[in-house]
């Protein structure tokens, strides 16, 4: 049993051994690896100063710039759906332009049923003129 315990010990030992270089390999190739994003200058004499701002990705979301475009982009879409609503309002109140409007859709329609899509696409259904309609604009 003496001897048993002596292989057990050696075995346990060789086994920890192996397990503690293991650890020991895995935290230094960590320890490596974390020193690669370490912001800094390679040398004293390589440290640059810009005046230039720099862009921030995602924090320019929260820029004064960054919200006033937003904000113009938002008004834009508003302000073209809104001519397009008038148009449609116009057009409904209009049977001449309603007529217009039904027969470039039918041409639309029969060039999408036939395959044609492109020459679809290249039917405008709505003028582009902004309608002047009273209590709206």
């Amino acid at each position: 049993t003496k001897e048993h315990n002596k292989v057990n010990a050696f075995h346990y030992n060789t086994t920890y051994n192996k397990k503690m270089k293991l650890f020991a390999s895995i935290v230094a190739a960590i320890a490596v690896q974390a020193s690669a994003f370490v912001a800094g200058p390679q040398c004293k004499r390589a440290v640059v100063s810009s005046s230039t701002e720099q862009s921030m990705g995602l924090f320019d979301f929260f820029s004064e710039d960054a919200r006033k475009e937003r904000e113009a982009r938002k008004q834009a879409e508003i302000e073209e759906q809104e001519r397009l609503q008038r148009e449609i309002i116009a057009r409904r109140s209009n049977p001449k332009k309603m007529e217009e409007y039904e027969a470039k859709v039918r041409v639309r329609r029969a060039l999408r049923m036939s395959g044609n899509d492109e020459a679809a696409e290249a039917i405008d259904v709505y003028t582009g003129d902004d309608e002047k309609i009273v209590g709206l604009n």
